[in-house]
């Protein structure tokens, strides 16, 4: 059992101890709240099973970007229990493990070959892409359908990620989408032509239609970990049920609380349902944060007290003990934008001036891409250099990050949570009357993913170190149009 001597587990807290030296060999679950060290867990996880007389290249490791899959490399080489004159653990992304197989020979025969192909496809560039659909589908089709190119490459984009996931489109519209699918599939053959999403159909399909191939892969690697579990889609989770066949250890680490990518085809319910989906598993959970206040996590806490309690975090500070409590979230309203964005600049001078926090440490978030590009051009214009500007983000874009100052912007309906909604205005008969009226007394807007929506208002307040400002408007110019907002329900709930 390791001590607090030990130089691979000193600095670990207990909840991160005991994910990171388990020695079960069921599936694992490892519910890491934001800011309380998964990646530290993660790379010693990998040192603890080297040391512990596992041969390092039988490790696997996945991840989602070439970035974290550096970063992970580069930490684990640097760890006690890594031997660097051995081959080292394979710490890579899903795709770039898709790529890895799909270039590699089994019993003396390319995978490639398996798959159709006489050589090792080239690349597909997305223009080239568009240029194939233009070339298998006709003009009629896609007015058939309502799509111009760019709508029908989305469309199949969504398809290869998530099949199972219905399109808001009628059965017929399916039915053709569907068929020109696999006219891309055989057009791609023909041209010896692959794509990125191909890096992980061609792998299943191959494990699918060659048993000796997937046996060879399950076979060899022992542990399994995954990185931002709540991210992975259908492919991915097919995939690593054929690399698990033969007794891997899986190890999955995630956050289903900020699980914001479903409009990519990520799907929740692998995580949420781990138990179900892995029988024998285990659930551990990381609590202890080492990023923001007691009183930011505080309000953090609240976006999710309704959660069942074996998915529910609480998180804690482990960077406040001193019984610090930090300065509360704030929540203010202005007239409009250009309001807003003048009492941005003056708070940032403020903060600057008696907490020494610089205006570039700052992050303004928005929801929307068009938001944040109007309170850019306001905001800079009133900027005296552009290095003391704050950071201007998406929500989306600021996941994995964090900043000692946080204005969480857009917080209004239709804005965040982000749907289409139709305004008085757009009455023109009693039917459209009727929708409006009804649609005010339900809980979930058209067009929106509302739980989605609250998961990446937790992203938002959870990047906030020191001090957050949560903010909305009460009226916005659209389309040369000013019309009232109402504040985001999701101020409610903090």
């Amino acid at each position: 059992m390791a001590t607090n001597q030990d130089p691979l587990t000193s600095s670990l807290n207990p909840e991160q101890l005991q994910a990171v030296t388990t020695t079960r060999t069921g599936p694992t679950l490892v519910l890491a709240g934001a800011g309380c060290g998964k990646t530290a867990v993660l790379t010693r996880r990998i040192a603890f099973l080297s040391r512990g007389g596992e041969a390092q290249d039988r490790i696997l490791a996945l991840t989602f970007t070439r970035k974290a899959a550096d970063e992970m490399a580069h930490r684990v080489r640097g760890l006690p229990g890594i031997d660097a004159a051995a081959p080292m653990p394979l710490i890579t992304t899903f795709h770039g493990f898709g790529l890895r197989v799909l270039r590699d020979t089994v019993s003396g025969i390319p995978n490639a070959r398996r798959l159709g192909y006489d050589t090792e496809p080239r690349l597909l560039e997305h223009q080239q892409r568009l240029k194939a659909l233009a070339r298998i589908t006709t003009t009629d089709e896609r007015i058939s359908m309502g799509v111009d190119l760019t709508r029908l490459d989305a469309l199949l984009e969504q398809r290869s990620v998530n099949p199972a996931k219905p399109l808001r489109m009628p059965q017929d519209k399916t039915g053709l989408l569907m068929d020109i699918e696999g006219r891309l599939a055989k057009e791609k053959t023909r041209l010896g032509v692959w794509e990125f999403s191909d890096m992980l159909d061609g792998v299943v399909g191959l494990f699918e239609h060659h048993p000796e191939v997937s046996a060879h892969y399950a076979a060899w690697f022992r542990y399994v970990l995954v990185d931002e579990f709540q991210d992975t889609n259908p492919i991915q989770i097919l995939m690593l049920r054929f690399l698990l066949l033969k007794g891997a250890t899986l190890c999955a680490v995630g956050d289903d609380d900020q699980a914001i990518y479903g409009f990519r085809g990520a799907d929740i319910e692998p995580i949420r349902g781990f138990v179900e989906r892995f029988p024998g598993a285990r659930i551990l959970k990381l609590q202890t944060n080492y990023r923001s206040t007691p009183a930011i996590l505080n309000t953090a806490n609240r976006i999710f007290r309704d959660k069942p309690e074996d998915y529910r975090k609480v998180l804690r500070s482990g960077r406040y003990t001193d019984g610090t409590r930090g300065e509360s979230p704030r929540k203010l309203g202005f007239r409009d934008q250009p309001a807003m964005c003048r009492w941005i600049c003056s708070t940032l001078s403020t903060l600057e001036r008696r907490h020494s926090i610089r205006p570039d440490q700052a992050a303004l978030l928005f929801r929307t891409n068009a938001s944040l590009d109007q309170a850019k051009s306001y905001i800079l214009a009133r900027v005296d250099a552009p290095e003391k500007a704050p950071q201007f983000l998406t929500v989306h874009g600021s996941k994995g990050l964090e900043f000692p100052v946080v204005f969480l912007c857009d917080l209004e309906e239709g804005s965040f949570p982000h749907y289409r909604g139709r305004s008085d205005s757009d009455i023109r008969s009693w039917g459209d009357a009727l929708r409006v009226v009804l649609r005010r007394g339900t809980s979930e807007p058209p067009d929106c993913d509302i739980e989605e929506e609250r998961r990446l208002f937790y992203v938002g307040v959870t990047r906030a170190e020191r001090h957050l400002f949560m903010l909305h408007v009460r009226q916005r110019e659209q389309f040369g149009r000013v019309r009232r907002v109402r504040p985001s329900r999701f101020l409610g709930l903090v």
